[in-house]
């Protein structure tokens, strides 16, 4: 049986702690670049300003201290202030983790209406989130090893509560929210479709980056083992948190493009055939231009339809008296949700 605590082993574990390390920098950076098209939408004006945005930022820049902090202090040569080195690494993985977290909490405040006993519920475990996190920084030392030249990250294992409490929290709000969207007859509408099909890749994110990291810390097999799923449970979720803000927010971009377009204009003119029943023929004008060929043309399209009878527009007329409370409440919820994107 290996045997996790020899020192050979550990060296070895530490190296494979910094190729992990760097693998993780290298996506989220990728990531990270790819999407800065999205803060400058809110720069040039394109957007308007939401204090949420905020917290997107913060968690993006604090993932992005934290793999500045990786990249510096597992390459350096010459002896550094390794505790302060760990200090500012976990400060900024821990406000990248608090304000992604702060983001999911929002959107389930928001899916229930910011009910009040899930307001607490909500506030009360991001709270006792962030209080071990606090927790964290308390604990964790790391010093300066002449034989390796490198920082050592010791005492990881007083990490085991804080990553305990974080797994437990994420997915008991992820339970909340889905419960939320589940007890709601919009599911199968845009907008409530959209947050549930999100709802469902937050669960297998939470799974893959979180359960392994409270796994290994609780086998306790050693330092760099305890410590290398960790910065996998910061990355995939804030970048999974950051994907979802920006989605939602470029869904509601999407619908309010679409519903600022001015309307189809066009003819209307009714006959009555040999059976006598009515048609109605006319021409739709397109509110834009067509392009054929390469050039632009107005274009208009000509249709007919035949009018339904008497009793399938008695039962579409029952069926538009009921569409305005579904329609008000489609319209309170996104109002509602839009607060927090």
């Amino acid at each position: 049986m290996v045997n996790f605590h020899d020192p050979a082993i550990i060296k070895a574990d530490a190296t494979a702690l910094v190729n992990f390390l760097h693998c993780l920098d290298g996506v989220f950076l990728w990531d990270f670049f790819t999407t800065l098209d999205f803060e400058w939408d809110y720069i040039t004006g394109k957007r308007n300003f939401r204090w949420t945005l905020l917290l997107y930022s913060l968690s993006r820049l604090g993932a992005l201290g934290t793999t500045i902090c990786n990249i510096v202090g597992y390459n350096v040569m010459h002896q550094i202030n390794c505790q302060q080195w760990i200090l500012w690494s976990l400060i900024t993985a821990y406000t990248s983790f608090a304000c992604a977290s702060a983001l999911i909490s929002l959107r389930v405040v928001a899916i229930w209406r910011r009910n009040y006993l899930v307001m607490g519920l909500t506030i009360g475990m991001w709270l006792t989130n962030v209080g071990f996190l606090l927790y964290g920084l308390v604990t964790i030392r790391s010093t300066w090893s002449p034989s390796t030249h490198e920082c050592l990250v010791e005492n990881t294992f007083q990490n085991r509560d804080n990553i305990t409490v974080t797994v437990a929290t994420d997915f008991a709000q992820l339970i909340i929210m889905l419960v939320g969207l589940l007890r709601s007859q919009q599911t199968k509408y845009g907008m409530f479709r959209h947050l549930y099909v999100q709802g469902l890749i937050w669960l297998v994110a939470a799974t893959i980056g979180e359960l392994p990291a409270a796994i290994f810390i609780n086998l306790n097999l050693n330092d760099p083992w305890n410590l290398m799923f960790q910065y996998l449970a910061l990355f995939t979720m804030e970048i999974c948190a950051t994907w979802m803000y920006r989605s939602l927010a470029n869904y509601n971009m999407e619908i309010d493009k679409y519903s600022h377009e001015p309307e189809t204009h066009g003819e209307l003119r009714f006959r009555t055939d040999s059976r006598g029943g009515t048609t109605a023929i006319g021409s739709i004008v397109p509110p834009r231009s067509s392009v054929r060929g390469g050039l632009a043309t107005d274009s208009t399209e000509d249709w007919e339809f035949t009018l339904p009878d008497k009793s399938t527009m008695e039962k579409e007329e029952t069926e538009l008296t009921e569409m305005p409370s579904l329609d008000l409440q489609l319209t309170s919820s996104r109002r509602t949700i839009n607060g927090v994107v």
